[in-house]
């Protein structure tokens, strides 16, 4: 995105906005609500207000600050509404959301992001055989079944695939230690 002035009100600029932070953001909307569809709810309501908005932004880093923001705040509102926010604290083992773990939120949903980028570079029967294996959950027998392949091809492009996001996200590996351990 261009570094200059970003005026969202532009339907080009919106469009590139949202196509670059949905995914995350509806990750990191999850993090918070536990519901994949009020996340996506969430994020929506977020870019229908930004469209609304006559907001212009000094650089992308301000916009990423803003859209994070927002999502949170919607959020945390949706839980107040339901009277869940002791739930999901009692959940979470903490009197309220800390800014540490919050920002440790954030680089999770952006380290996803660059991950679901990453599969989509698989070449294109590998990348189909990898999601219904690790995203969709399926087992190797189903995935034959459905495509009308044999096993070892499934094992195979499993494998290839692996070696190769394994290769591409390298170098996010002390990303992922810090989030993970």
């Amino acid at each position: 995105m261009d570094p200059e002035i970003l005026d969202v009100e532009c339907p080009k600029v919106f469009e590139n906005v949202f196509h670059e932070y949905y995914a995350s953001l509806c990750y990191f909307a999850n993090k918070f609500v536990h519901d994949q569809e009020v996340a996506k709810d969430v994020v929506q309501d977020v870019f229908i207000s930004l469209w609304e908005s006559s907001n212009k932004f000094g650089n992308l880093i301000a916009l990423k600050s803003f859209l994070y923001s927002c999502v949170q705040n919607r959020a945390l509102n949706y839980l107040e509404k339901r009277n869940n926010r002791e739930k999901a604290n009692r959940k979470l083992g903490e009197p309220a959301y800390e800014e540490e773990k919050v920002f440790c939120m954030q680089v999770e949903a952006d380290v996803f992001k660059e991950i679901f980028v990453i599969i989509e570079e698989l070449p294109a029967e590998c990348k189909r055989i990898f999601k219904m294996s690790y995203i969709e959950f399926l087992d190797i027998k189903t995935i034959c079944k459905q495509l009308h392949i044999a096993e070892t091809t499934v094992k195979t492009q499993r494998r290839r695939a692996k070696k190769f996001l394994r290769e591409r996200l390298k170098h996010l590996y002390p990303v992922l230690a810090f989030l993970f351990f």
